[in-house]
C-alpha cells in the first residue's frame, strides 16, 4: 500500500501543478482578452535577443554571464534533491516555439532527514537571464526555446533560478495543461482552510465570458471546479497570495491521498491519467527516479514539509528604465532564505 500511495502522491503533485499552471494562464487570457498589452505583464519576446554585454543593467542585481554546460550527475538517492516545476502558458493546440512560465516552484527533498519543501518563485521577479540581460524570470523558458539554448527553455530557466537562489537544481518538470478538475474529483475533493473571503465578480469562463466566483473563509470541502477557481483567481489578491493558495491545494492533495481507499482508486486510474499527461509534460527525471522520489515523499511527515513563497519579505517593488513594474530580489533576505530553506534541521 505504501508503494501504491507513494506513486499516486507524485502523480497527483505533477497533475496538480499542471492544472494550476493551466488555470492561471486560462484566467489571465480571459481577463486580458482584447487588450493590446496587459497592465503589469511583460510583452511576448519575439525579436532577436540582446547579448548581456549590451543589455540594460539592472541596478539591483549583478548581471550573470553565460555559464558552461555541465552534465548533471545522476541522483544517488542520498543527497538533497531540488526539482524545478514549471507551468507554461501554452494553450491546447498551440505550437509556438517558446512560452513563458506562469508557475515556478522549487521542490526540495532531503532523503537523509526526510525533510522537504516547496518554494514558489514569483513570475515578475526581475533577474539576470544568463547571457541575455535582465528580464522577468518567467521569460527564461521562452528565451531558451527561441534561441535554441543547449537544453532548451528548461535548461535556461533552471540556470536562471540556480543563479538567483544560489543552489543546484538537479532536475525539472515542465507542464502545460491537464485534467485538474478530474483528478481532484477522483480524490473525492480536497479540504482547505480558506484564510479570507474571496469575491471575484468577473471570473473568466472557458468561453471567454465571465462569471461570479465566491468562497467564504474557513474550512471548506472543494470539488475540482471550485479548487481550480480557488487556485487561479487573482481578483483583489497578489501573485504572492495566489502562490500560497496553490501550495495549499498541493498539500491538501497529499493529505487526501493518505486515505487508502482513495489512493487505490486513483492508482487504478493511473494509466488513463498518464495518457492524458503524455503530451503535456516534459521532464529529465526517469521513471525509476520518480518512483524513488515518490517512495521517499510519502515517508515525510507533514510537519517536515516547509512551504515558502518568495514574497514581499524577500523582494522589493521597482520600476525598470522602460517603465515596467517588477519585483527585485533583496539579496540579504534571499541569502537568509536560501540558508534556512535548503538546510535541513537536525534530526530529533
Amino acid at each position: 500500500m505504501n508503494v501504491i500511495r507513494s506513486r499516486v502522491f507524485w502523480l497527483g503533485v505533477v497533475v496538480l501543478c499542471l492544472g494550476v499552471a493551466a488555470g492561471v494562464f486560462a484566467y489571465n487570457y480571459g481577463r486580458n482578452l482584447g487588450r493590446a498589452l496587459p497592465v503589469g505583464d511583460a510583452p511576448k519576446i519575439v525579436a532577436t535577443f540582446v547579448p548581456t554585454a549590451a543589455a540594460t543593467v539592472n541596478p539591483f542585481e549583478v548581471t550573470a554571464q553565460p555559464a558552461p554546460i555541465v552534465i548533471q550527475k545522476a541522483w544517488d538517492g542520498k543527497e538533497r534533491l531540488n526539482v524545478l516545476l514549471m507551468g507554461i502558458d501554452q494553450r491546447q493546440g498551440e505550437t509556438e516555439l517558446g512560452y513563458r512560465t506562469d508557475t515556478m516552484i522549487v521542490l526540495t527533498l532531503d532523503p537523509a532527514t526526510l525533510q522537504g519543501g516547496m518554494l514558489s518563485v514569483p513570475r515578475d521577479m526581475w533577474v539576470p537571464i544568463p547571457g541575455y540581460g535582465n528580464a522577468r524570470i518567467n521569460t527564461a523558458n521562452d528565451i531558451g526555446d527561441r534561441v535554441k539554448y543547449p537544453g532548451g527553455g528548461p535548461a535556461l530557466a533552471r540556470k536562471t533560478v540556480e543563479n538567483v537562489l544560489g543552489i543546484k537544481i538537479q532536475h525539472y518538470v515542465r507542464l502545460n495543461f491537464t485534467a485538474f478538475e478530474d483528478v481532484i474529483d477522483r480524490l473525492g475533493g480536497i479540504t482547505v482552510d480558506v484564510p479570507n473571503d474571496i469575491l471575484d465578480p468577473t471570473y473568466p469562463t472557458d468561453t471567454y465570458s465571465t462569471q461570479v466566483f465566491s468562497i467564504t473563509h474557513g474550512i471548506q470541502k472543494l470539488n475540482g471546479d471550485v479548487a481550480l477557481k480557488y487556485a487561479r483567481t487573482r481578483h483583489n489578491s497578489t501573485d504572492f497570495e495566489r502562490a500560497k493558495r496553490q501550495q495549499q491545494v498541493m498539500l491538501a492533495v497529499q493529505e487526501q491521498l493518505k486515505n487508502p481507499r482513495i489512493a487505490l482508486s486513483l492508482f487504478a486510474s493511473g494509466p488513463e491519467i498518464m495518457q492524458n499527461l503524455s503530451s503535456s509534460m516534459q521532464t529529465d527525471l526517469t521513471l525509476d527516479q520518480i518512483q524513488q522520489l515518490a517512495t521517499l515523499a510519502t515517508q515525510i511527515d507533514r510537519k517536515n514539509i516547509r512551504s515558502e513563497v518568495i514574497d514581499e519579505n524577500y523582494t522589493e517593488y521597482r520600476d525598470t528604465a522602460d517603465g515596467q513594474n517588477v519585483v527585485v530580489p533583496n539579496r540579504a533576505a534571499m541569502a537568509k532564505l536560501r540558508t534556512s530553506f535548503f538546510t535541513s534541521m537536525p534530526v530529533q
